[in-house]
């Protein structure tokens, strides 16, 4: 989902219409959202049978070795890019991002994870904008703000009220993993790097972290069978860590950054009805109203009714 967050950090006002053989891009966006829906719901799958540092190895790993073209051919550190923002990226975005996420879906339903964590991203890198930075905050995307505010309200309040020791445990997990998002989407833009070639740097530098962590506290992996290392290795690391990614830079090529970022609204949308469907999690109607306000919140910060209007006028 680096790609999600990269194209947060380098939001633009991109209205034109399609061009011709736009349909390849729809499609490419529209694979990229469904794998990582996906891969929410799989990896609340994964953390009942493999520890989070299993999960994040098998995702990172994957792709530090199918992208070692793009870091062989740029250097172990790329050349013109600042080293303290390679840095963040590598925290944020990589191994403690998926520990951490992997942690929280251990107790919190894949429902709940849209609005606590894809929808957080722009929350978060709005007020930083705005306390840092002077940046004003108005019309439609003030509106997805306060819709992403409210998603979360209607989470985290009823949560509190009930007690749920579940979720009030993975919680704070997950917002930790937000506000690492956020600063690698705040340290993506002051590179030139494009998607892919972020994705193989947090990956290769995220992967010898990773492989201590095993080595350390033990790893689940080595009585994994045959079939679950393909699907682990397949899901994991090929397409939630490569393939996802260059989907999405297809279709940011193909389509441009605000048209492909409003696709991104689904992804909450899509992990909800992906755990009701396979994990039988009933959010209950709170539950779905957040869910929804998520997706409206993400699409309108991203331009997506924006775009809609323009066209008709």
């Amino acid at each position: 989902m680096s790609s999600q967050a990269a194209a947060a950090g380098r939001s633009a006002g991109d209205i034109s219409p399609p061009p011709p053989g736009a349909w390849r891009g729809y499609l490419a966006v529209a694979a990229a959202v469904a794998i990582w829906a996906s891969w929410i719901v799989i990896t609340r799958v994964q953390v009942a049978s493999i520890p989070p540092s299993d999960v994040a190895l098998l995702r990172f790993v994957v792709p530090a070795l199918v992208l070692a073209p793009v870091w062989l051919k740029r250097g172990l550190v790329p050349r013109g890019q600042p080293l303290g923002a390679l840095a963040v990226m590598a925290v944020g975005w990589g191994g403690p991002f998926v520990m951490l996420i992997s942690k929280g879906l251990e107790t919190v339903p894949a429902s709940l994870f849209g609005p606590m964590v894809p929808a957080t991203l722009p929350l978060l890198v709005a007020i930083f904008d705005r306390v840092m930075n002077g940046v004003p905050v108005r019309g439609m995307r003030l509106l997805g703000l306060v819709l992403i505010a409210t998603s979360i309200a209607l989470i985290v309040g009823p949560a509190f009220a009930r007690a749920d020791a579940g979720f009030l445990a993975g919680a704070p997990y997950l917002v930790c993993a937000a506000c690492g998002w956020t600063a690698f989407t705040l340290a993506y833009r002051s590179t030139t790097l494009t998607g892919l070639e972020a994705t193989a740097y947090v990956s290769l530098y995220s992967t010898p972290l990773l492989i201590v962590v095993a080595l350390v506290s033990g790893s689940a992996l080595p009585e994994a069978t045959l079939e679950e290392w393909v699907f682990y290795v397949t899901f994991q690391g090929l397409l939630a860590g490569v393939i996802s990614v260059a989907a999405f830079g297809y279709a940011v090529r193909a389509l441009g950054v605000a048209k492909t970022s409003a696709w991104t609204s689904l992804v909450p949308m899509g992990a909800a009805i992906g755990g009701w469907a396979w994990l039988g999690e009933h959010p209950g109607p709170l539950g779905w109203a957040a869910v929804c306000a998520a997706c409206l919140g993400v699409a309108a910060v991203n331009g997506a009714f924006q775009a809609l209007t323009a066209r008709r006028a």
